[in-house]
């Protein structure tokens, strides 16, 4: 049977002052919390359990499952270090490589993206992974060299991931949480290769330079597309959003060229007024695109930070539309906030696993287990 502890409070008053736990309480409370979405309570209720009951038969998947609330928190170093010990202590295979693929996860999270490539290598070299499996291990290490500033491989690692995905669901993507994420991820990689090609003189390097900016600009547009082709809710706002930034930076870029160092302080102002105005179609057609991903957004009923982000941006950039046709001149919105990816919870699933284990991981976000 597992232990009992019964603690005794000499300040508080009548029933209060005796208070009895139990390893499977505790877990039960923890789950409960995690299914209200009350997250700090659930880390709470895990630290009670694997501090009073160090030995219970619960701590190996308490450690997962408070793994997943600390996700939810955002302290990504804290899960990682949880994921990594449910891991050590598995005796079965299917249960670490549950923690080994959210410490994966969360290691990226955290920016520690050495160890996370290392990680990925080592399953990538077992032959006990599903297609689907080795596709999620593609996607999480091609983040992981983008953030290094690897283009190359991470496009590599990416288009491997796509390959997998078609693979592993015989051409049925569609609604396919990795194939969506592979897309716009890929767009992120040119999206930061056309924002990186500065516009410079002499006229002729800045007509070579302007020609690679709009292919790498064309190259994040067809993977943004591609993305909402899949028709997955979360990924598809995120690239609906960040199609719109997309216009927005190129905008931005264009103005930011070199200009030539004979111009007069006239000539100057003169010509920002043009190029303002000839650009202006570019804000105009973010502006569309924010629209229909609100519109979008709507008929799926999904309510994220993309969707946040892009009812802010297509209010602002309405306001500096409004104005430069008033006369206020031509509209110069600031740089495009980041936005972090933090897909929503899913509530639990209504059957538990067996106690011995922990859940299956699934893609994000995952739900905890019963131990």
């Amino acid at each position: 049977m597992e232990p009992l502890v019964v603690e005794y409070d000499a300040e508080a008053e009548g029933d209060d002052a005796i208070r009895a736990y139990d390893a499977q309480s505790l877990f039960e409370d923890a789950q409960g919390a995690f299914a209200r979405h009350d997250f700090a309570a659930c880390d709470s209720l895990y630290g009670q359990l694997f501090e009073r009951f160090p030995q219970s038969r619960f701590v190996h998947t308490g450690l997962y499952n408070r793994g997943l609330c600390l996700e939810q928190l955002r302290e990504h170093g804290r899960a990682a270090v949880h994921f990594r010990r449910h891991a050590q202590l598995s005796t079965e295979l299917r249960d670490q490589r549950d923690g080994e693929f959210r410490w994966g996860y969360n290691l990226v999270k955290t920016g520690d993206y050495p160890t996370a490539i290392h990680l990925y290598n080592r399953l990538l070299d077992a032959d006990d992974l599903g297609p689907l499996d080795r596709a999620e291990c593609h996607l999480r290490r091609g983040i992981a060299q983008f953030r290094l500033s690897r283009p190359g491989a991470a496009e590599k690692d990416l288009k491997r991931a796509m390959a997998l995905v078609e693979e592993g669901t015989e051409g049925f993507v569609e609604g396919s949480e990795l194939m969506a994420e592979a897309h716009f991820r890929r767009g992120e990689i040119y999206q930061r290769l056309s924002h990186n090609v500065a516009l410079k003189l002499p006229v002729a390097k800045m007509k070579t330079d302007l020609a690679d900016k709009a292919r790498f600009f064309r190259q994040a547009q067809d993977s943004f597309i591609a993305a909402l082709n899949v028709r997955h809710s979360y990924w598809a706002t995120a690239a609906g959003l960040k199609l719109g930034e997309l216009y927005e930076q190129f905008y931005l870029d264009v103005l930011q060229a070199e200009v030539p160092t004979d111009f007069d302080p006239v000539t100057r102002r003169f010509y920002f007024v043009e190029l303002r105005t000839q650009l202006e179609p570019l804000l105009e057609q973010s502006l569309a695109i924010y629209e229909k991903n609100i519109t979008m957004s709507e008929r799926i009923g999904a309510q994220n930070e993309w969707v946040a982000a892009t009812e802010s941006r297509l209010a602002r950039l309405r306001a500096l539309l409004e104005a430069s046709r008033k006369g206020g001149g031509p509209a110069v919105p600031p740089p495009p906030e980041p936005v972090e990816a933090v897909p929503p919870v899913d509530p639990p699933p209504p059957e538990a696993p067996d106690a011995a284990g922990a859940p299956d991981a699934p893609d994000d976000p995952p739900a905890p287990g019963d131990g």
